[in-house]
């Protein structure tokens, strides 16, 4: 139990904003789990000890009116939105229609498109591998580009 000291100090100090208090808090965390010893067999003890400290941060903040509020931090205990089931499915959309803008460009803008954003080649690199100037390859990417972003825009709406 020991080991959640300073784990259980932090959580309390990032509460309060106050280090002194959260000391205080961690202390009074530790002498209401000794005291209350035996509901601890039932719970997971780290648990326990971060439900102790939320509450009594809450029946600080209730008695002092130290803080207007306390912070739940929603990002520690929430899904990343990467990982959310539908904001993959609307990822994978995305990639979809990007291939089928990509399929109904040109040869020639096809190839610069796809030889500089997916496959790392530089503009001069492209420029030699397709036997033209570097300005007619900085143009067939800007056509891409922009014939790419104005279907995304009318698929999209």
């Amino acid at each position: 139990m020991l080991k959640y000291y300073d784990e259980i100090s932090y959580f309390i100090q990032k509460l309060t904003g106050d280090k002194n208090l959260a000391k205080d808090l961690t202390q009074d965390t530790y002498v209401k789990v000794l005291q209350n010893n035996s509901s601890l067999k039932d719970t997971l003890p780290k648990a326990y000890l971060y439900k102790i400290a939320k509450n009594l941060v809450i029946d600080k903040v209730r008695k002092d009116k130290l803080l207007t509020q306390v912070h739940y931090e929603e990002d520690k205990c929430s899904i990343p939105l990467h990982d959310m089931p539908d904001e993959i499915v609307i990822q994978e959309n995305r990639k979809e229609k990007l291939k089928k803008c990509i399929q109904n460009l040109s040869s020639q803008n096809k190839k610069a498109f796809v030889l500089y954003y997916y496959k790392g080649y530089t503009r001069i690199e492209i420029a030699e591998l397709m036997q033209i100037s570097r300005n007619a390859v900085e143009k067939n990417i800007t056509r891409a580009t922009l014939k790419i972003k104005e279907q995304m825009k009318k698929d999209e709406s």
